[in-house]
């Protein structure tokens, strides 16, 4: 973009309106205006002079007569060795002087024409005039509802399909999407409880908490209120179908009376005669005679065997000689088991099937008890020890993965970088070529400018063809907040870029939107 060259002398702007209305603006303008400070004024001449902060000499304005009775002109000297500030500040007491004659024109269009509203003017913002309400027309309406024609009966609802659906306008009640979502959680929880055989009452707390979701949506989406009636109902039947899928998976997971251990079940298997083993660790049993079964194995610090044909009464008497032998310590017991460890820390186990008359009996050392225990606790220190390396392992990949996955972002995004700066490049080349010179950014937020100003002419014209009618004054406040949008856009734009060929654009813009405004006043 070229820098604007020194300052030349402004000619004149032409504003379609009176001198004295235009004197007045200008005098008001300055009087407000931070980026002036009005030094003199002459109001027989028309004519004013005024300084800028942070900048030498002064700067002359005067308004003449126009070409016509309802136009007048602005002819402005500034000091000639002010430089570019001085022109940005020609510009700036341009385009702010259009402003405050349209504040001025929109206070009075507002006070001879309505008294529906009242349009806030601002010092720093144009606000068009607001259309004046018809309340005469309106206020014959006061009061009055308007008949239901042939055509406005409505058929009777179906009952029950206005209790799944609603018409409620507006926004989907938030109740009634959680609802269904927790519906959805709470069914997927059910297909999970057919493999895991959950306790039935998780599942019937969870599907209180659904319900009630369901309960509260429903109450929400009632006639007038927030929509979403069709997902509560949803949520509703989701819910029941998950009730059922998980009180049947806990039901399928309940044990049954008949189960039993795979060692200790009674089983088919034949009964031998079998001697009671006396070597080692068996030796502190007391001896059953004559038995049957079969040994499962046997060591010096370890036994386990089953005995055939045991009663009732004669598992309770063994149970006594192994109290009297000394297995009293640290015991359990009920009607067909007994556990219990003897002074030096040994322990048996007996558990016996009424089913079958069968008694298992085992017995280990406090030797073998620690062994086993120090094997446990090794095997899980180990197990924890592999288990610590594999996260590790797996961090460390996740973490390198990580790192490659952001540096190849890190150049896709570098990439797309450069290519968007070179596109961009090349069409602000091509759009300044096509503009004449004007800068694209300038000649886009004027081209916005000029495009509303016209627009809200063309709605002046209209309201004042239809007779003004109050219908259109939401259409007015729709305009003014595209106003202040297209306004802000032309005051946040920074004016000491320009070239001369944007103020140039910038000038002939405002001249157009003057009598255009004219045209309509």
């Amino acid at each position: 973009m070229s820098t604007p060259n020194p300052t030349p002398q402004p000619g004149r702007q032409t504003y379609m309106a009176p001198v004295a209305n235009v004197y007045a603006a200008m005098v008001q303008m300055l009087g407000f205006n931070a980026s002036f400070d009005l030094v003199h004024q002459d109001e027989r001449s028309h004519a004013v002079t005024f300084s800028a902060p942070n900048l030498n000499g002064l700067f002359a304005a005067k308004v003449v007569p126009g070409e016509t009775a309802a136009s007048s002109a602005v002819e402005m000297t500034a000091p000639m060795d002010a430089g570019e500030p001085a022109q940005q500040l020609v510009v700036k007491f341009y385009k702010d002087l259009g402003d405050q004659l349209m504040a001025q024109t929109a206070v009075q269009a507002t006070s001879a024409q309505t008294t529906v509203m009242s349009a806030p003017t601002q010092q720093t913002e144009v606000v068009p005039p607001v259309p004046a309400a018809n309340t005469a027309h309106d206020a014959s309406r006061d009061g009055q509802n308007t008949p239901a024609g042939p055509g406005n009966h409505r058929a009777s609802k179906n009952t029950f399909m206005a209790m799944l659906t609603d018409n409620n306008p507006g926004k989907t009640s938030t109740m009634a999407v959680a609802a269904l979502v927790v519906a959805v959680v709470f069914l997927i929880f059910g297909f999970v409880a057919l493999g895991t055989y959950p306790p039935i009452s998780l599942c019937i707390i969870f599907a209180v908490i659904a319900a009630a979701l369901c309960a509260v949506a429903y109450l929400k989406t009632q006639p007038g209120k927030k929509h979403g009636r069709i997902l509560t109902v949803i949520a509703i039947g989701v819910t029941v179908v998950a009730l059922a899928l998980s009180l049947i998976g806990a039901a399928g997971g309940r044990p049954s009376s008949s189960s039993s251990t795979s060692e200790d079940a009674t089983s088919t298997e034949s009964c031998d005669t079998v001697t009671f083993p006396r070597d080692g660790i068996s030796a502190k049993l007391p001896v059953i005679d004559n038995t049957k079964g079969n040994i499962y194995y046997e060591y010096s610090d370890h036994m386990a065997m089953r005995i055939c044909d045991i009663s009732p009464e004669e598992f309770n008497d063994y149970m006594e000689k192994l109290k009297k032998a000394g297995f009293t310590a640290d015991y359990e017991k009920s009607s067909v088991h007994y556990q219990a460890k003897n002074n030096d820390g040994d322990e048996v186990r007996l558990q016996y099937s009424e089913s079958y008359e069968q008694l298992t009996i085992r017995i280990e050392s406090a030797s073998y008890i620690k062994e086993e225990e120090e094997a446990d606790d090794e095997a899980a220190a180990k197990k924890a020890e592999e288990e610590t390396a594999k996260q590790a392992e797996e961090q460390k990949q996740a973490e390198e993965q990580k790192k490659a996955e952001e540096e190849r972002k890190r150049q896709e995004e570098e990439q797309k970088r450069i290519q968007e700066e070179e596109a961009k490049k090349q069409q602000e080349a091509q759009n300044q070529a096509q503009s004449g010179g004007v800068t694209p950014a300038v000649k886009e937020a004027m081209d916005s400018y000029e495009s509303f100003m016209n627009k809200y002419c063309d709605f002046m014209e209209k309201y004042t063809a239809d007779g003004a009618p109050t219908s259109m004054l939401s259409d007015y406040l729709k305009m003014m907040s595209e106003y202040s949008e297209t306004t802000k856009k032309l005051d946040d734009m920074d004016q000491s870029t320009w070239t001369d060929a944007d103020m140039q654009y910038y000038l002939e813009v405002m001249n157009r939107v003057n009598q255009r405004l004219a045209s309509v006043s």
